[in-house]
């Protein structure tokens, strides 16, 4: 009996460890892929006491005038979504319920649509998308078809165009660039995962919340910076979803290559508004961690 108690520990403090260095090693890689991709747009985020020393629309202006060149091509409706400044007149509670309701509302608004749609079985046919790890499995495709709203359609028109892809020729013999298909993948599953994967369901996760909750280092002017920032990305991500909407159904429409794919090359353009924008959703997204993790870094 005392062998098999020896065992029995023996086994358990394994299993802890194996489970300590797996949960280190997947924080080790979101974090390093996250802090890639902000790199690689020029993105500094904002810091709590940059976040309290002014407003959070001037701050993200001014990041917008130092590290993306206009494109008056054509715009979204996004000038005014930092015109709500933080309510200081509410209590650190009053701030807390609020974020806590609207991370709640908006996880089952993730969850419950798209649980309708796997409801649906549709099936979808890309090979060229699943030659790519942001398309590997039935989570990843969520977080594209996401993107698009889970509009069927829309995602009918989307396979229509990759698979004009031919992976074994050249891109020129091809019936739509390569590069260009790769490129428009990258948009969708980010447009969806920074605010989804990266925001609600890692920076605001139950544990993090519980964080906020009983941390005396986490102000209700963070709090309550939170809210606005979380209110922005969600429109942000819902009218970048109209947008890509319109963008791949016009493509699909045109049946000459060079029409088809210069109404693609305005999705993917690293200047393009659609950049922007999710350079946008990052920015605010990394802030929003900024803000979360601040007790750690008292």
């Amino acid at each position: 009996m005392k062998n098999f108690s020896m065992t029995l520990v023996c086994v358990l403090c394994l299993l802890l460890i194996l489970f300590i260095m797996f949960g280190w090693d997947s924080g080790v890689k979101y974090h390093s892929e996250f802090q890639r991709e902000l790199e690689r747009s020029g993105i500094r985020p904002l810091n709590p006491g940059e976040i309290k020393d002014s407003s959070i629309e001037d701050k993200i202006s001014k990041y917008e005038r130092s590290t993306v060149q206009d494109n008056s091509d054509e715009t979204l409706d996004d000038e005014n979504l930092l015109s709500e400044v933080p309510d200081s007149h509410k209590t650190r509670e009053q701030a807390y319920d609020e974020l806590e309701n609207k991370v709640r509302e908006f996880k089952n608004e993730f969850l419950d649509r798209s649980l309708r749609f796997a409801s649906g079985k549709h099936q979808f046919s890309m090979p060229f998308f699943e030659r790519f790890a942001k398309f590997d499995g039935d989570d990843k495709k969520d977080i594209v078809y996401s993107s698009l709203g889970y509009d069927v359609d829309v995602i009918r028109k989307l396979e229509t165009l990759i698979n004009k892809v031919d992976p074994n020729v050249p891109s020129y013999l091809s019936r739509l660039d390569k590069g260009i298909a790769s490129g428009l993948l990258d948009v969708l599953y980010n447009v969806t995962y920074y605010v989804r994967e990266v925001v609600i369901n890692n920076h605001l996760n139950l544990f993090n919340l519980g964080n906020i909750k009983t941390s005396s280092l986490i102000t209700a002017d963070d709090i309550a910076s939170i809210n606005v920032l979380i209110d922005t990305l969600m429109h942000l991500r819902r009218n970048l979803t109209l947008k890509l909407g319109r963008y791949i159904v016009l493509a699909e429409s045109k049946t000459d290559k060079l029409e088809m794919e210069a109404v693609l090359r305005k999705i993917i353009e690293q200047n393009g508004d659609i950049r922007r924008l999710i350079a946008k959703i990052m920015f605010i997204s990394q802030s929003i961690g900024n803000l979360v993790n601040v007790q750690t870094n008292p």
